[in-house]
């Protein structure tokens, strides 16, 4: 995946740092299942190197590491000064209070114990995560870049896209291509509004596209669909969001049903 220095424009990444092959691959598993990209480091120096390349949105860095261990790892990559910085979640196998003190004092956000449990794991990174949204969201303020419904966030500027299955569920990152995102923030800017295909095709695509107008628009549709349902994990049939006018073309709900 190509390094990106707008962290909205690309799925949410997570870095592991850990020298424990069984550990990381736990820590992949359930970070992949959860939706986000992550990258593995075997060692601090590895870490720091890809932190620099990657720019990721959250570090998972055990402290203990061989040479470089967590706590320099994690001095070094507040000295970057990133912007935006990522966030900093450290792991120990120790319990004592030292780690967990030297940790937080250097720059890390939250902290963690071994053995963990992989759903309290998501749950600490996602809530690290929600911080990066309510300052987002602080920062554009009434910008008309962003469109918030109760189950679609969406900035065009960042493009960056998220959707939810109740009000109580947390944010949940899409992965579109330019093209399924455009259509989306076009749909979601006027709910209840029709769009014809045509309208869509010519704004979307542009009036020079050669495609044929209704195919083209179809399948976008329909993998922007594929997509919503996988991150809902609603069934096949179920269309959240994006609702289909017969004989005329599309409108946005902000229904999950």
């Amino acid at each position: 995946m190509a390094a990106t220095s707008q962290r909205s424009t690309r799925m949410t990444s997570v870095l592991i740092v850990e020298d424990d092959a069984d550990v990381a691959d736990t820590i992949q598993g359930c970070i992949q299942a959860a939706g986000y990209t992550s990258y593995l480091a075997e060692t601090g120096e590895r870490g720091l190197a890809l932190c620099k390349q990657l720019e990721p949105d959250v570090i998972v860095l055990d402290v203990m590491l061989p040479g470089m261990d967590g706590i320099e790892v994690c001095t070094h990559v507040r000295r970057l000064a990133l912007r935006p910085e990522p966030y900093i979640l450290m792991l120990t196998a120790r319990r004592g209070k030292t780690d967990e003190i030297w940790g937080l004092a250097t720059g890390a956000d939250d902290y963690m114990t071994k053995p963990f449990d992989s759903d309290l794991l998501i749950a600490r990174l996602r809530a690290l995560l929600r911080r990066e949204l309510r300052h987002i969201e602080n920062a554009v303020g009434a910008d008309a870049a962003l469109i918030r419904h109760q189950y679609l966030w969406l900035h065009q500027t960042h493009r960056h896209c998220s959707v939810r299955a109740s009000l109580t569920d947390d944010w949940v990152d899409l992965v579109l291509s330019a093209l399924e995102f455009d259509l989306l923030a076009k749909l979601a800017q006027q709910p209840g509004q029709v769009y014809s295909r045509s309208e869509l095709f010519n704004e979307i695509w542009g009036r020079e596209h050669s495609g044929d107008e209704y195919n083209t628009v179809d399948s976008c549709v329909k993998r922007l669909r594929k997509e919503i349902r996988s991150k809902l994990r609603v069934p096949e049939g179920v269309n959240p969001l994006v609702k289909t006018v017969r004989r005329v073309g599309y409108k946005f709900e902000d229904a999950i049903d």
